[in-house]
């Protein structure tokens, strides 16, 4: 690697130390936030030095500052930085953990690291082929947020505009508790084909691909329930307590989630957002100490504010399609980083040239 890149340790900069700009900071795990000056030129990329981030690569493309819980690379010594980039991402540097209690990189320990080192004019192409599938997905993850942003925009407008009354959910929804199959049955979980939803597929604000499948066997022997798509779900308990997501596709869940949901399709849309309005009024009924949650039966009582069927049908006349293109843009994002992760290390060993991979990767965003 010595004969690839130059490596060094960045640069403190204590938060109290920090002032407003656009200059990004490189810190273990990607841009930890922004400065006004800047300590190199971009491009620039970074790996995380210490701690669970170790290895981890990051990319920028205007002059940035380096932390010192990154190395970042000093010298690209006339290789594409994009290359580099990728280079590095998929190495796994946790085989060169210098540390004991605490795991960490040491740049000296990594210059002895076998690379192949392919032209410039190849490592621009595998860079080129791999930038367009992430500027892909980035534009599909700002296409989602802007609908997002939008949406709930345009909800808090039209709920301010309204005479809303509160009416809990467990009288004008379903309301069902998951429940997990038992993991001793192997006939459970093999070969199954019903999406399975853990807790923290509700992190995601949009779920469009199982935790794990189980099978109509384990549905039908088990607490877990299948909920339709355009669900309403909720997590109750533990890290993931609060958090709540839409289900793009029929599934069932474990017994840490909540799923809500109507028949009416214009209500349906509606409560997704109304389930967040009130979201605090449902934290405050949190109990527990070591592990606070909330039950379905709070769920069941949660009191949302409920407008009109003229301003039902408005809002979902607006949301309904937003949301769906949303979800197709998730559910492409998954194809396209699946693709690009697939292709990555067979590009960067040489087994796959960049031609073959250019015919993959359209198809992939097709």
């Amino acid at each position: 690697m010595s004969d690839v890149i130059e490596l060094q340790r960045g640069h403190d900069l204590p938060s109290d130390e920090r002032r407003t700009g656009t200059v990004p900071i490189i810190g273990s795990f990607g841009v930890t936030g922004f400065h006004d000056t800047a300590r190199y030129a971009g491009p620039g990329v970074g790996i995380g030095r210490s701690g669970a981030s170790i290895g981890t690569a990051t990319f920028v493309r205007d002059d940035y500052w380096p932390l010192n819980t990154c190395l970042f690379v000093k010298d690209f010594k006339g290789n594409d930085p994009r290359w580099v980039y990728r280079l590095l991402d998929q190495i796994d540097f946790a085989a060169f953990n210098s540390g004991s209690a605490q795991p960490s990189l040491n740049r000296n320990f990594l210059r002895s690291i076998p690379v192949g080192l392919p032209s410039l004019t190849e490592q621009q192409a595998i860079a080129e082929v791999l930038g367009a599938l992430d500027d892909k997905i980035a534009a599909n993850t700002a296409l989602t947020a802007t609908a997002d942003s939008v949406l709930a925009t345009e909800f808090r407008a039209r709920l301010h505009r309204a005479e809303a009354h509160d009416k809990e959910l467990g009288a004008i929804a379903n309301v069902v508790l998951g429940g997990t199959p038992s993991r001793a049955r192997l006939d459970y979980w093999t070969d199954g084909t019903i999406p399975w939803l853990n807790s923290g597929a509700v992190n995601a604000t949009r779920i469009v691909e199982p935790s794990e499948l189980i099978t109509a066997k384990a549905l039908a022997n088990s607490a877990t329930k299948l909920m339709p798509a355009s669900t309403t779900l909720l997590a109750i308990t533990g890290a993931t307590l609060g958090q709540i997501a839409r289900l793009e596709m029929e599934a069932s869940g474990n017994q840490s989630i909540v799923g809500v949901w109507s028949a009416d399709v214009a209500l349906n849309t509606w409560l997704y957002y109304a389930i967040q309005a009130r979201l605090d009024d449902l934290l405050a009924r949190a109990t527990g100490a070591a592990q606070q949650h909330v039950s379905k039966g709070d769920v069941e009582q949660l009191a949302v504010p409920i407008p009109s069927r003229d301003v039902l049908e408005a809002f979902a006349g607006v949301a309904t399609p937003l949301l769906e293109l949303a979800a197709i843009a998730e559910r492409e994002n998954r194809t396209l980083a699946a693709t690009r992760d697939a292709l990555l290390p067979q590009l960067m060993s040489g087994k796959l040239r960049v031609r073959d991979a250019e015919a993959a990767a359209p198809e992939a965003g097709d």
